[in-house]
């Protein structure tokens, strides 16, 4: 198995991104990479041959090699360039119907963690807030608030996150830790609290989710996801599993031999 060299996880991050974050799913760096899962992963997001190239009869190879080689353009264009930095699944109208959508992420600020999405869960929320249930929604909306991913950078003041990391965001991305609400832990229930989508950011700037390529979010609201848990799975527990196992937790309700129904 060859050994991927890495020289800077931060600018790895943040020159490529994509194949950072596929890097790390497929293994990791700096270490021993399964080659069948190397190859494997080619097959869906990198050039096979260029790949099966660098993988033969090499002991360790460049990562900057192996991005280039994972570099296969999406079927849905480049992500960067005029419209915008990040490209999602928007919906424009109450259909609900979702379509490719390009638009800008806020800039890194110091407490942000900037994390490209592998998985996003598909909760029920998603789609009364698109088909505008719950009242008027603020078109168009990119949906989604069952988000993990690998960490690609951080800002400045943040300390719970390095770029390579394993990281999610559930349901909101910003609060204003001042109230009595943040003081407490009960930061859900801050007057000020800006949602994951549907929902305007301190800058002016509508809040966008998780069907799309990458997500910026406050380190006091991105969780550490255990490198034992299957990312996939890990995603419907952002909301779903936590709106369920809270309430047990906080009423005692979490012991053995309980019968608890939903």
């Amino acid at each position: 198995m060859p050994r991927v060299a890495l020289k800077s996880a931060a600018d790895a991050g943040r020159t490529f991104p994509r194949e950072f974050a596929l890097l790390h799913q497929l293994g990791g760096t700096n270490k021993d990479v399964d080659t069948e899962a190397l190859l494997k992963g080619a097959d869906v997001y990198g050039d096979p041959a260029a790949v099966k190239g660098l993988l033969n009869g090499q002991d360790a190879i460049e990562f900057e090699q192996l991005a280039k080689a994972f570099a296969k353009p999406s079927q849905s264009g480049s992500v960067e360039g005029p419209d915008g930095n990040c490209l999602g699944w928007a919906a424009r109208d109450s259909s609900g119907t979702l379509a490719p959508y390009k638009f800008s992420r806020r800039q890194l600020q110091p407490n942000d963690v900037m994390i490209k999405i592998t998985h996003a869960g598909m909760c029920h929320s998603d789609l009364h807030t698109i088909k505008g249930d719950w009242g008027p929604a603020k078109y168009p909306v990119v949906p989604g608030h069952e988000i993990v991913g690998i960490v690609t950078d951080v800002g400045a003041d943040v300390t719970k996150f390095k770029p390579g990391d394993r990281a999610g965001v559930g349901v909101f991305v910003q609060t204003c830790r001042e109230c009595g609400m943040c003081k407490q832990g009960e930061d859900i229930f801050c007057p000020k609290i800006v949602y994951t989508y549907n929902s305007t950011q301190y800058d002016g700037t509508p809040a966008q989710g998780g069907y799309s390529t990458h997500v910026l979010a406050d380190e006091t609201h991105s969780f550490t996801i255990p490198t034992n848990l299957d990312l996939a799975g890990v995603a419907p527990l952002l909301c779903a599993g936590i709106t369920t196992f809270s309430p047990y937790k906080d009423h005692g309700l979490d012991k053995p031999g309980l019968k608890i129904g939903v």
